[in-house]
């Protein structure tokens, strides 16, 4: 399973000093297909958030194309409308949109927040003290994602591992091969969660929200490294090209072009809800271009 880090061979911190008021933690939830594995990973993500002293903020997309497109009938599952920590937004189209999601709960978040993360709902760390490990890092680095290693776990659960993968700064920073192509062994990892200090995230403009076939992670772990270039393919319109690079010179320039990230020294758990291959993470690119 790697190297899980205990509190006992772990720096100490002074986790008094550090407000966990001040850290928001932001997820994006929309299941327009309504699969019960993403509802169930939810709810255990959540319920870990608590574990960890987060409390946690929902963003949950619906879509009002439901009955055009052959949808299940859409209502809100995960989120309430009274409760200051979810927000509900109406969509009028299923392109892909994480990132737009969470760049609205950004623009949502009390004034107080100093520091901002974003987290996908199908994973687990290996540690409860995260959020403190990941704030220390961020008096230092104004870009951190939140992990070093990942396990990618099967149906069994954590019992069964069918792959580990570095995160992309860890690797980055430890002078390991990088490539824009997913690959099938063990590769770096783009995503999962980062965080921010909030004014780095207004800096930058919020994330690259406009790639409808996905995608967002890539693009911004070779943005912090001035390399955005890499990620899209050749035959993308010019204008997708042209705004994802302006975009890009921001990240970088925040970034010192990835002198300025660092990584949580925390190992993660991603939960199973389906097979990578079925993701299409490359292929999709072609399908729709």
């Amino acid at each position: 399973m790697g190297t899980q880090l205990s509190k006992k061979n772990s720096p100490r911190l002074p986790h008094m000093k550090y407000n966990l008021n001040h850290f928001a933690v932001i997820t994006a939830f929309f299941n327009p297909i309504k699969y019960k594995s993403r509802y169930n990973l939810y709810h255990k993500f959540n319920k870990h958030m608590s574990c960890c002293g987060i409390n946690l903020f929902t963003v949950e997309c619906i879509f009002d194309t439901d009955a055009a497109l052959g949808l299940p009938q859409q209502k809100f599952e995960v989120t309430r409308a009274n409760e200051p920590r979810h927000l509900q937004i109406i969509a009028p189209s299923v392109i892909w949109l994480k990132e737009n999601l969470i760049n609205i709960a950004v623009k949502h978040l009390p004034s107080y927040v100093e520091y901002v993360a974003w987290l996908d709902s199908d994973i687990e760390f290996q540690r409860y003290d995260w959020p403190y490990l990941t704030i220390d890092q961020l008096q230092r680095y104004p870009i951190v994602q939140l992990f070093q290693m990942s396990f990618f776990l099967g149906p069994s659960g954590k019992k069964e591992v069918l792959r580990r993968d570095y995160s992309f700064v860890y690797s980055i920073t430890h002078g390991k091969t990088i490539s824009s192509h997913r690959a099938l062994d063990c590769y770096f990892h783009p995503g999962y969660a980062w965080a921010m200090r909030r004014e780095t995230f207004d800096d930058i403009g919020g994330l690259l929200d406009f790639s409808i076939l996905g995608s967002g992670d890539i693009h911004f772990a070779f943005a912090l490294i001035n390399r955005i270039d890499k990620t899209i393919p050749s035959g993308i319109h010019d204008d997708y090209r042209r705004l994802a690079n302006a975009w890009g010179e921001r990240v970088a320039q925040k970034a010192g072009n990835g002198i300025h990230i660092s990584y949580t020294p925390v190992n993660i758990w991603h939960h199973w809800h389906g097979s990578r291959r079925d993701r299409r993470y490359n292929e999709r690119w072609y399908d729709e271009t």
